[in-house]
């Protein structure tokens, strides 16, 4: 289960969420794109989720940020952890281009944690897929299987479970990685000061998914067809009794549900769903551009570059003569024309119009109504 040499295709079919692994030397040369006073600096900041989880004497604590000041809960051996730390800083960001192999709606954040020697969080399980990239100093790793472990609650934020028999008991130096699929047990602990970078996918449940979708409230009531008996008596024989519901009649039920979840609204409510991030509403990062203005930039040659975080999704396959896309929540809807234009602006990172993407397109006023807005929402910026 150590790998020393990563091969894209073998991983997958050896490894993802099927068991856990360690990635020696997956990133080359690694250097750490923050460090732990930048780290504490993003914990005092009101929208950033933050916690301090410390082990003083045996006994466990937890704080939730944001942090004043960090002397009174930095006790014993402690770590820091910050949530979605790819939404804030562009090189946290760029650790997600690792794994584009996995589609952007399966990715959730970046979470970063600093640990002092002897800190961990405990032993526990998950309900995700995890990468966890060694920065700075080494941490030693112990990962199970999947089992019915007894779970304790040390505190109000935290849950461990009992000690499990590792498969894997590795100490990872800068640059390596250790895979943890779901519910498999693992516990992580810092053998110096040290770094990690835990790139996490989110694995929703039917049930998830079906509750977010009637969530999403983007179905329009209007269209949604009620249901009907068609032929009654085909479905209910003159003995069945009133309070019964048939199998027949479950059967149409679900079927009338399938219409639904099949519908071109439903599939528009669950790529509105799979994209949204929680992208911070940074008011500083929003533009008051006109179209006249952007078309003139980009006929300059100034280029147009995706902001911090932003992961856009949409259908491989559209079916109307409309291509839509999707940014943390938000849709955009442009003629079908433009789609390889928008595919090429969505999938990259910087894009030259001229160079990536026809200059004829700047004639399209659509097109670069749509980027407009873009800009002004704070999604992308323009780049000299």
């Amino acid at each position: 289960m150590i790998i020393k040499k990563f091969d894209q295709t073998h991983f997958l079919t050896e490894y993802w969420q099927k068991k856990p692994c360690i990635i020696r030397g997956f990133v080359k040369s690694f250097n750490d794109p923050i460090d732990e006073h930048e780290l504490a600096g993003l914990a005092q900041e009101d929208e950033v989720d933050s916690r301090i989880v410390s082990c003083l004497n045996g006994r466990w604590t937890a704080t939730q940020g944001p942090f004043e000041t960090f002397e009174d809960v930095c006790l014993g051996a402690w770590s820091l952890l910050v949530q979605g730390v790819d939404k804030y800083i562009d090189d946290v960001d760029e650790l997600t281009q690792l794994v584009n192999f996995i589609p952007n709606w399966r990715l959730d954040d970046v979470m970063i944690s600093f640990s002092n020697e002897g800190a961990g969080v405990g032993s526990h399980t998950d309900e995700y897929d995890v990468l966890i990239i060694q920065g700075k100093g080494s941490r030693r790793w112990q990962v199970g299987v999947p089992g019915d472990y007894l779970e304790s609650i040390p505190h109000p934020l935290l849950k461990q479970i009992d000690d499990f028999v590792p498969i894997i008991d590795e100490v990872l130096l800068p640059g390596d990685v250790v895979y943890i699929p779901p519910k498999h047990p693992h516990n992580g602990v810092a053998l110096t000061d040290c770094l990690n970078y835990s790139i996490g996918f989110r694995a929703p449940t039917s049930l998830e998914l079906l509750s977010g979708l009637v969530d999403e409230n983007s179905i329009d009531p209007a269209t949604s067809l009620r249901y009907t008996d068609a032929e009654l008596l085909g479905l209910r024989t003159i003995n069945t009794p009133s309070a019964a519901v048939n199998s027949a009649e479950i059967d149409r039920i679900k079927q009338h549900l399938n219409q639904l979840i099949n519908s071109e609204q439903a599939e528009h409510a669950l790529l509105q769903l799979l994209s949204r991030q929680g992208l911070p509403n940074d008011e500083a990062l929003k533009a008051n551009y006109t179209i006249e203005d952007v078309r003139g930039e980009l006929l300059d040659g100034v280029s147009l570059a995706k902001m911090t975080g932003v992961k856009p999704v949409y259908a491989e396959q559209q079916r109307s003569e409309r291509f839509v896309f999707f940014i943390d929540g938000t849709s955009f809807t442009v003629d079908i024309t433009l789609k390889d234009a928008f595919e090429v602006l969505l999938n990259n990172k910087d894009v030259a119009i001229g160079i990536d993407i026809d200059e004829e397109v700047l004639n399209n006023l659509e097109f670069v109504a749509i980027v407009t807005d873009l800009i002004n929402i704070g999604y992308w910026v323009l780049l000299d």
